[in-house]
């Protein structure tokens, strides 16, 4: 047992050495705030307008024709499919995915010119004198077409929060309504090690990776680390590191705590088998010796 326990002492500072390391060694290169400060990026107080929807799976349009066949109408809400189609019914599907709402309208009116006149689809008005003049089909005043859902445009909130997972963006979500919406941050997240990590653009060069300062963000009111979110960010909150180095200890004690525990078992039903032998040996021992007393015993005559 004193060797056992010698063991396990020299194991366990051994792993504390390891996690010390392990838990130095793995933070985030800070930005400075002063730089951010002085930067064009968009956060609370300084929004900027989203560029222009384009339309992809899941999305839910809103499509609105004021005259059809009879008894072919068209209205509604139309879900983008995986295929980037949405139907129209008996007017057949469209591809629309990878549109904005201006291209989708468009392609909907230059679709339905199979089936409806230009007139009717508003591809035609009258001027001031009279005279009918083409209309684009951007512009026709008879086909409505309106994003009813917004499901394709996501931002990501990982690490330790009460719920992590994709939320729809909308345009005006800032981190701090990111984290509320993630229900806020468990008891083993550290406010301090909050990132923000912007994907590269297509065709772009690096992500960027933005700290939050939580604690300016809401003891302070400084608006200067409260980004404003963009579609493919992730908000990512780290652990602290004393629960990191406990749990890295954990594993890596794991696979000797088992060894320990399975040779403390068997010691422990070894003694025990030792010990019933030793009880039933003796038992034996001391009724065999009642026994052979009895017979030798001699019986004085006369005795009562």
């Amino acid at each position: 047992m004193e060797r056992v326990r010698s063991l396990w002492h020299r194991i366990s500072l051994g792993l504390i050495v390891l996690s010390a390391f392990a838990g130095t060694g793995c933070q985030t290169v800070k930005t400075p705030e002063e730089e951010i400060a002085s930067s064009s990026i968009p956060r609370e107080k300084n929004m900027t307008s989203m560029p222009a929807y384009v339309v992809e799976p899941p999305d839910l349009l809103v499509v609105e024709v004021l005259e059809s066949l009879p008894g072919r109408p068209i209205s509604g809400e139309r879900l983008v499919r995986p295929d980037g189609t949405i139907t129209l019914g008996f007017y057949g599907d469209v591809y629309v995915t990878g549109l904005s709402l201006p291209e989708v309208k468009e392609k909907i009116v230059l679709h339905l010119r199979k089936y409806l006149s230009d007139e009717v689809l508003g591809l035609w008005k009258l001027d001031d004198k009279g005279n009918y003049v083409p209309v684009d089909p951007k512009d026709s005043d008879t086909v409505y077409v309106d994003i009813g859902s917004y499901n394709s445009k996501f931002y990501y909130v990982h690490g330790d929060v009460s719920l992590t997972g994709r939320f729809p963006i909308t345009g005006n979500e800032t981190v701090l309504d990111a984290l509320n919406n993630a229900g806020g941050l468990i008891p083993t997240a550290a406010p301090r090690n909050i990132r923000l990590v912007r994907p590269a653009p297509p065709g772009g060069c690096c992500e960027q990776k933005f700290p939050v300062n939580l604690a300016a963000i809401i003891s302070g009111g400084d608006p200067t680390t409260n980004y404003q979110l963009m579609p493919g960010d992730r908000l990512v909150v780290y652990r602290d590191p004393i629960v990191r180095a406990t749990i890295f200890i954990d594993r890596l004690a794991a696979p000797f705590q088992t060894v320990i525990n399975s040779g403390l078992q068997y010691t422990f039903f070894a003694r025990q088998i030792q010990f019933l032998r030793v009880g039933v040996t003796t038992g034996t021992g001391a009724a065999s010796g009642t026994s052979t007393a009895n017979p030798t015993a001699v019986v004085q005559p006369g005795a009562r």
